[in-house]
């Protein structure tokens, strides 16, 4: 039974006996060089968030103060996040990605009473040191002043990856709702998996699904060296990895190198391919063990989330029995607003809405695509800026510029409002759909697609040498595809397209990149 939060709970109550449950269970493990670990229980994550909350406590941290957290993923973020949660006070995550200008105008923005950080402060101001230490009076815990259920326990800066900043408030029901939701999907997430931590806990999608989730389940979370391709394959195998949660471009790239492993494989390789691939999902599954063995044997699910998965990724996925889910979220919903089924025989669906959660689709055309909206617990209290709530809330809706249809209640994602290109001729062109086909290309490592002139031009990111002479003949290759008002004939070439801190494309930049990259015809 699908169960949500009380008034009387919150984030810290959630927690706490998240913790409680699981004293002896590893928590955080993070890898060192040379085979080297570092590993922290439940029962220390507790201790150090009641430490760290006697200390803001000192520094005259009170119910409703905002407090920054500035530090890489881990039990240092957490802990503080747990002890801030305490006291009723509300977190303020800094992106620790974000360049040291992005860095100061987000802390302008945020206003926290004071910053907490671990590593380095950034240059900051009003900064505070996490320190973690083993003993603690447990009767510090008879002084909690926990916020109720509907106030406000996160303030995230997000600018998206289109710019236009913007403060989300969430509630603790909001995320809590969400947290409770995700733990009745069919995944079935418990204290015998192990996540691999990949994007930052500065975004919803990390905060909810890749710390509070597995925490609330008992589950170990594991921290890479770095987030190289050679440490994240190492980690998956090391540490028999059940369950990751990443960006498109991750599961894209391991689809390109086992690709790449395939077409250079004996004829025997390339013959239990095929027999992969045509039997039954069951059967699949005893079969692929050769290959879900080099991904450390104990593959549950892989999660996409954060833009749009490309269905032929997804359907390479499923031919070797490899779980490849995706899921649809945005900051303002918690994140998540749904995650797919691993039977959904849709590989371009993200899946139907989460228990508890609505969604429609507002003013739909005739093959019934129109802008999302969403709502139920997930949805936030606001933004700061109440001009930008009333833009995008409608009596308890939220507004989520993103174009979709619904089919058997599953979502499909088709593009995003505000990227629409309408050409002269009056045609609609999606950048997304161009940017999933112009990638279908092995020798693009990225594409990014804008609107010069009211037609689509392209920002390729393609790896040296040649690099104008691969990019000539991608375009030449896709137009040859592509619906003519979907032509592509200015493009530039980078090596790296710009990036947000969740590892998306930073489509605010490509205006200035195609600028001044731009490939001119002689």
């Amino acid at each position: 039974m699908m169960r949500f939060a009380s008034m009387s709970e919150n984030l810290w109550s959630l927690v706490k006996q998240a913790l409680s449950r699981h004293p002896d269970q590893l928590a955080w493990v993070r890898r060192l060089g040379k085979g080297r670990r570092e590993q922290y229980t439940y029962h220390q994550i507790y201790h150090y968030a009641l430490n760290i909350a006697k200390r803001l406590r000192q520094l005259g941290v009170q119910s409703g103060d905002r407090v920054g957290i500035l530090a890489a993923n881990g039990p240092e973020w957490a802990a503080s996040a747990f002890a801030v949660w305490k006291l009723g006070a509300v977190v303020a995550p800094l992106h620790i990605g974000n360049s040291d200008e992005e860095l100061h105008t987000q802390a302008q923005a945020l206003a926290p009473k004071l910053i907490l950080f671990h590593g380095n402060d950034r240059g900051l101001s009003n900064t505070e040191l996490i320190e973690l230490e083993d003993a603690m009076d447990a009767a510090e815990d008879a002084s909690d002043s926990p916020a109720a259920s509907n106030e406000e326990a996160a303030r995230i800066y997000t600018s998206g990856s289109t710019g236009n900043p913007k403060m989300v408030r969430l509630s603790h029901d909001n995320i809590m709702s969400n947290v409770l939701a995700a733990t009745n999907i069919d995944i079935n997430i418990s204290a015998q998996d192990r996540f691999l931590s990949l994007l930052p806990l500065s975004h919803a999608m990390e905060l909810t699904g890749g710390m509070l989730l597995p925490l609330h389940q008992g589950s170990t979370i594991i921290l890479p060296r770095v987030l190289a391709a050679h440490e994240i394959l190492e980690a998956m195998v090391d540490e028999k990895i059940t369950m990751v949660i990443a960006v498109p471009r991750l599961f894209r790239n391991i689809m390109l190198n086992m690709n790449k492993r395939f077409k250079q494989g004996s004829a025997a390789l390339r013959a239990y391919l095929v027999l992969l691939r045509s039997t039954p999902p069951g059967v699949r599954r005893v079969l692929n063990w050769p290959i879900r063995k080099k991904f450390g044997g104990k593959v549950k699910c892989w999660l996409s989330g954060g833009s749009r998965l490309d269905p032929e990724i997804g359907q390479f996925f499923r031919d070797l029995g490899l779980p490849l889910i995706q899921g649809y979220g945005l900051t303002e919903c918690s994140p998540v607003v749904s995650v797919q089924e691993k039977s959904d025989p849709r590989v371009d669906s993200v899946g139907k809405p989460l228990p508890g959660v609505q969604v429609k689709i507002h003013a739909a055309d005739a093959n019934g695509a129109g802008e999302l909206w969403v709502s139920g617990p997930n949805v936030m209290l606001g933004y700061v800026d109440q001009a930008q709530t009333l833009e995008t809330m409608e009596n308890g809706w939220y507004k989520t510029g993103d174009i979709a249809r619904l089919v058997d209640g599953k979502i499909i994602i088709t593009g995003r409002s505000k990227r629409l290109i309408v050409t002269e001729s009056g045609k609609n062109v999606y950048p997304e759909d161009l940017e999933v086909l112009l990638e279908r290309d092995p020798e693009l490592k990225e594409a990014g697609v804008l609107e010069v002139d009211m037609r689509p031009a392209a920002v390729l990111a393609i790896d040296p040498p040649d690099q104008q002479t691969k990019a000539k003949d991608i375009i030449k290759n896709f137009n040859a595809r592509a619906s003519s008002h979907n032509h592509i004939v200015r493009y530039a070439v980078v090596e790296e397209l710009p990036r947000t801190p969740l590892g998306k494309v930073a489509l605010k930049d490509l205006p200035r990149i195609f600028e001044q990259f731009e490939v001119r015809k002689h």
